[in-house]
């Protein structure tokens, strides 16, 4: 679980989890295209937070795209994935803390990014909360990145889905883009240890993509 009271959260995998690896990948291209697309040449100068941090690997691929580790900072509820994200990740700022009471000041952040946290909560209120915290913490015309699955899974009752409507609706009066991505897990996972390349003809179906991502733009 990160960054969001103790509901049970998506899996991450194992390091060598080819499902894991295809879905980074993913997201690592949508973002690239993303950056491009809004003007973006480097992250560098840009302050980043990452709500539910886990073991801080999100913000460690983004100084890839040429973030400073001293402007990027992670939080999560996690007393052990604070702890794995400093061991690995010395120059990024982590802390223990809850998404709905962000300790930082208002207008902090360039970027703001929260992947599979709010699907992981489950009262409306709480999300709101959370969300209007993101919203707080964001400065004019930055941007809140969010990633998460569309639908719920009938197994997992500790888990909500969260779609368009309901994004658009916590986000207002965000400008909204949405892409979608992620072949659904079931199929994913399987056809990913079997073939990469069979992995992203299935994922170029829309119909099997489970996941949005959301580009949100703070007025």
């Amino acid at each position: 679980m990160r960054g969001v009271p103790a509901e049970e959260r998506e899996s991450a995998g194992e390091p060598f989890d080819p499902f894991r690896l295809q879905t980074q990948q993913e997201r690592q291209e949508h973002l690239l295209t993303f950056f491009r697309s809004i003007g973006l040449s480097s992250l560098k100068g840009l302050k980043i937070l990452d709500v539910g941090c886990g073991s801080g690997g999100q913000l460690r691929r983004l100084t890839d795209f040429g973030a400073d580790p001293a402007n990027c900072f992670g939080i999560d509820l996690s007393e052990k994935g604070v702890s794995d994200a400093r061991h690995v990740n010395p120059n990024i700022s982590f802390a223990k803390a809850n998404a709905a009471v962000l300790p930082f000041s208002m207008n902090a952040f360039d970027l703001v990014f929260q992947f599979t946290v709010l699907t992981s909560v489950l009262k409306s209120e709480t999300r709101r909360q959370i969300v209007n915290e993101i919203q707080r913490v964001l400065r004019p015309g930055g941007y809140f990145i969010s990633y998460d699955f569309a639908y719920s899974n009938p197994r997992n009752p500790n888990v909500r889905g969260i779609g368009r409507r309901e994004l658009a609706e916590l986000l207002e009066p965000f400008e909204l883009r949405f892409a979608r991505l992620t072949l659904a897990p079931p199929i994913g996972r399987p056809v990913a240890r079997f073939s990469p390349f069979f992995y992203r003809t299935l994922a170029a179906v829309p119909l099997l993509r489970t996941h949005y991502f959301c580009f949100a733009q703070k007025p």
